[in-house]
């Protein structure tokens, strides 16, 4: 697999191209996860002319580190740039849509926070805005049911199976840098101008779908599409087709085709 170079070590990504893209999602995963669970996301993006660039964050997938511990917000928006240059080597002048999952969604936030002229778009899923009540133990261990994430049976059994996905591990940076996050947002994220769609699941038992709608009803740039019994890997649940279409809807509206 092709990799970014960091600090901490070789980051590896796949890439999804579309023959003649007219945009590229950047993409961060989430807790457990690795880019390879994400080929019927790519896929269904490659279908409408949209590159899908994705990174193995830290202590996750092909890259190296401690099982589970992404390193900081600032490690995982180091990739997340790493993988925007690489899009815009790719095809000069391409709109650029960043997109995170659960933590990747944090570092999203704070990147478009940050560079507001560089992304034409925002998604962002499972998105936890306010404290997870998973991590607020004093215990640092984390393990994660895996029906809490998504009922889809092929889903499942690449989380079991799949030796590079896990549900477990230390939470300890998690829950550190996830507060860090919560300690900034409620005056740092209405400033979001960058137009967002938030996908969420209405049965999410780990990142609860009010605090989205909350900060979206204060907040113009973001909206959000609800997905009734669905969970918190929204992108990876029974309904992932839909998603995807709701996603691919958002980025034609954004994001005008040459004939528009």
């Amino acid at each position: 697999m092709p990799f970014i170079d960091h600090d901490r070590g070789r980051a590896y990504y796949r890439h999804w191209a579309a023959e003649d893209p007219r945009a590229a999602v950047v993409f961060l995963h989430g807790f457990g996860e690795h880019s390879g669970l994400y080929h019927r996301y790519g896929f269904a993006l490659n279908a409408a002319g949209i590159d899908l660039w994705a990174v193995d964050q830290f202590g996750h997938g092909m890259t190296p580190g401690e099982r589970g511990n992404f390193g900081s917000i600032e490690d995982s928006s180091a990739l997340a740039e790493g993988l925007t240059e690489l899009a815009e080597q790719a095809h000069p002048g391409i709109p650029l849509v960043a997109q995170g999952h659960s933590f990747g969604s944090i570092v999203t936030l704070f990147r478009l926070l940050a560079q507001p002229q560089r992304y034409r778009a925002g998604v962002i899923s499972g998105a936890p805005l306010v404290p997870v009540a998973a991590l607020l133990d004093s215990d640092s261990s984390f393990d994660l049911d895996p029906v809490w994430l998504s009922s889809d049976p092929f889903y499942l059994d690449a989380l079991e199976n799949d030796p590079l996905a896990f549900v477990d591990g230390n939470g300890t940076v998690l829950t550190r840098e996830l507060d860090h996050a919560w300690d900034r947002f409620g005056a740092e994220l209405p400033g979001l101008t960058v137009p967002t769609l938030a996908v969420h699941g209405e049965d999410d038992p780990i990142a609860m779908i009010g605090a989205v709608r909350a900060y979206a009803d204060e907040v113009p740039a973001l909206q959000v599409q609800a997905f009734d019994e669905a969970r918190h890997d929204i992108l990876n649940e029974s309904a992932h087709r839909a998603v995807a279409a709701a996603i691919i809807a958002f980025i034609d509206r954004v994001v005008p085709t040459a004939d528009q």
